[in-house]
């Protein structure tokens, strides 16, 4: 929250500020997102976009359980372990919760490599599916064939169309 109000009052700054994550970031993005607009908050983004985000609330990560074991495969997420906290609480934040980006009026950016396997691109699906039953209409992009970061010729097409929805929607 506080990175949105400085980038706000920064000098070259026109006072509307974009949100953007992948993985982890773009559940982050979507998290904070939705948790600003719950409590109507002034921190809220003007645009937000996020790149193979979860439509759930993951729980903590401890990156030695992947690099110690190869793949740590698909498991069951540990409710003991969270990996957010909202006004130092996580007892609203606990894994496998949806987060409630329906919520947010603003323009809202989701894409996903087809071919992901770190978070399924049935993820990016879902939430999709859960804003257009909402009245949204977000911008969304799968990449065919492309894993969870986009090969060099994706990660180009998926920067110029980022690139412009921010600044469709920022300008």
């Amino acid at each position: 929250m506080a990175a949105i109000e400085a980038l706000r009052h920064f000098a070259p700054c026109n006072g509307k500020v974009g949100l953007y994550g992948v993985s982890r970031g773009g559940e982050h993005a979507l998290l904070l997102t939705s948790l600003l607009t719950k409590d109507d908050h002034a921190a809220l983004p003007d645009a937000v976009a996020a790149h193979a985000p979860a439509d759930v609330i993951c729980g903590a990560f401890d990156a030695r359980s992947y690099r110690d074991s190869g793949d740590p495969g698909w498991q069951a997420w540990d409710f003991a372990r969270r990996a957010w906290t909202w006004k130092g609480s996580s007892e609203e934040l606990k894994p496998t919760t949806p987060i409630e980006i329906e919520a947010f009026s603003g323009p809202l950016m989701l894409s996903h490599g087809s071919r992901d396997r770190v978070w399924s691109v049935d993820m990016t699906r879902r939430l999709q599916a859960r804003l257009q039953k909402a009245g949204r209409s977000p911008e969304v992009h799968i990449y065919g064939g492309q894993d969870h970061l986009p090969d060099s010729v994706g990660e180009n097409t998926h920067n110029e169309l980022l690139l412009n929805f921010f600044s469709q929607h920022l300008n």
